[in-house]
């Protein structure tokens, strides 16, 4: 972070210009402020600025006289001078001190912010080019290759390019763990950029904001920054966040590199707990899988269940799910939110059990929204949801077609078919079949008729709901193929069979069935 210090007599001044300006964003910070030339200038030796914001005009020692007095003494950073029209004529004698900068009160916000912009790249560029000395390697100023990872046409043109020829260019991306202080996560990439600097040649930048650094590998394979890479995330475990972009050939084509890198640190928190990533490792993670309804409907059923591997093998396609399309962190997190509360309301309302809140409760939630990654989400629903179906379903020793009969029982009010179930249990679908109809008696079809049709008898008799809602309560959508199928299995119509069950007469066969 560049260094900056504030002097100036008026108190309002120096609080107007901290409050005005994004220094973070910048990569700057506001490290004192001096409310005098002579106190400027013991600020100035003690604290070593990058960059001082002086005024003019101050009592006792003028802000030239300070800057004058600073660089006798050894001062060599950049000064900014702020004056009001009056005071110009001070210019002329700034200028022999190497101030280029001036700033007419009133102080503009955008003006300073471009001031200090030019200051502070030209600040990097000058530790590049000590750098460059000091290694005696071919480093390029941070202006010039953020320009080229950027895409600027005009960095194509710097005279610094003219030997700059390489076969390859890679673009990386290092963000340091949100959890990180501002402080920690400038030692740490500032660590990783001399290494980085040293080992391969890279050229390292901070491309504008805060916790990120942005490194040109060059004429190096894939294989082998991935192997180097990959060291680096395993001596700064949860520390570090790598993405790669593709490597290529020509220099107008770096800033593509630098995109598709740039995009996947996007999604980080999809693919955290890879420490690195890129195309290839994202491509690797995306296959065919169920949407996610579906795969929720999945847990659901390996819950009641209670197979554990099942279910940690449909949260891990719930994982993956996330990753095929661009989600958000606060999309994830509300969704697995939603999927986990669905899955509470299915538990008490078909096994009326108040447990579930020992496991599904605000302090889950909580927990939810906390984590920092998708991969820490679906390890805490792993353990959860296992131990929750240990405790609902895993009491007793069940035979298999025990728990499938018990499945249907739960779930007769949803869509299901004999093939769900085969999926479920991890069985053939014919063979499934049989193997029920030996255990029941009946076939699957008949044996789920009769659940529903028995159920549709009590609702009716409750005299609560209409004809066409209790077909939609017991898992009919077409209310004619329930007719058929109540009149097939009770002998009289629905609307008869609810007309008698409150002592009225049945309605006809020709009359028209229309529930009051």
């Amino acid at each position: 972070m560049i260094k900056v210090l504030l002097v100036d007599d008026e108190h309002n001044v120096r609080q107007g210009v901290k409050m005005m300006i994004p220094w973070q964003e910048l990569g700057l910070e506001v490290i004192g402020e001096g409310e005098d030339g002579d106190d400027g200038l013991t600020k100035i030796m003690s604290l070593s600025p990058d960059i001082v914001i002086a005024d003019v005009k101050m009592p006792g020692m003028t802000g030239i006289q300070m800057i004058d007095a600073a660089k006798k003494r050894g001062f060599d950073g950049k000064c900014l001078i702020l004056s009001g029209y009056s005071d110009f004529t001070y210019a002329k004698e700034a200028m022999s001190l190497g101030v280029k900068q001036f700033i007419l009160k009133p102080v503009d916000e955008d003006e300073m912010i471009e001031v200090l912009k030019a200051l502070r790249e030209e600040i990097e560029d000058e530790e590049r080019n000590k750098i460059a000395l000091e290694h005696g390697s071919e480093y390029m100023s941070e202006r010039v290759v953020q320009a080229l990872l950027l895409g600027d046409e005009k960095a194509l043109e710097s005279s610094e390019l003219s030997s700059y020829d390489h076969s390859t260019y890679t673009a990386v991306i290092i963000a340091a763990a949100e959890s990180m202080t501002a402080e920690e996560k400038n030692t740490l990439l500032n660590t990783l950029k001399k290494r980085m600097e040293d080992d391969c040649e890279a050229d390292v930048i901070t491309p504008g904001f805060s916790g990120m650094t942005a490194a040109l590998f060059k004429d190096m394979s894939r294989s082998l920054m991935m192997e180097y890479l990959s060291e680096l995330c395993k001596e700064y475990p949860d520390r570090i966040f790598i993405t790669m972009g593709c490597t290529v050939s020509e220099m107008s084509d770096i800033k593509r590199s630098y995109h598709e890198a740039d995009e996947l640190l996007k999604n980080r928190f999809q693919y955290m707990h890879h420490g690195i990533v890129s195309r290839e490792t994202v491509s690797s993670d995306i296959q065919e899988t169920a949407q996610i309804d579906e795969i929720i409907d999945r847990i659901y059923a390996y819950i009641e269940i209670n197979d554990t591997d099942r279910l940690n093998d449909a949260l891990d396609r719930f994982q993956v799910s996330f990753c095929r399309d661009t989600y958000t962190a606060e999309r994830i997190k509300i969704t697995c939110i939603t999927a986990v509360m669905d899955i509470k309301s299915k538990l008490i309302k078909n096994i009326g059990d108040k447990k579930t809140e020992q496991f599904i409760n605000d302090e889950l939630i909580a927990k939810i929204g906390e984590q920092t990654s998708l991969f820490e989400i679906i390890e805490l629903l792993k353990t959860t949801l296992s131990e929750l179906s240990s405790a609902h379903f895993g009491r007793t020793t069940k035979s298999t077609m025990e728990r499938v009969v018990q499945y249907i029982r739960s779930n007769y009010n949803s869509e299901l078919r004999l093939e769900q179930l085969a999926a479920i249990f991890g069985y053939n679908r014919a063979y499934l079949g049989k193997v029920f109809h030996q255990y029941t008696g009946e076939n699957f079809n008949n044996y789920l008729d009769s659940i529903r049709i028995t159920e549709a008898k009590r609702l009716l008799e409750m005299d609560e709901y209409k004809v066409y809602e209790v077909a939609e309560m017991v898992g009919y959508t077409n209310i004619n193929y329930f007719h058929n199928k109540f009149k097939k299995y009770v002998g009289i119509s629905p609307l008869s069979y609810k007309r008698q069950s409150r002592g009225e007469s049945a309605v006809s066969d020709d009359e028209e069935e229309i529930d009051e």
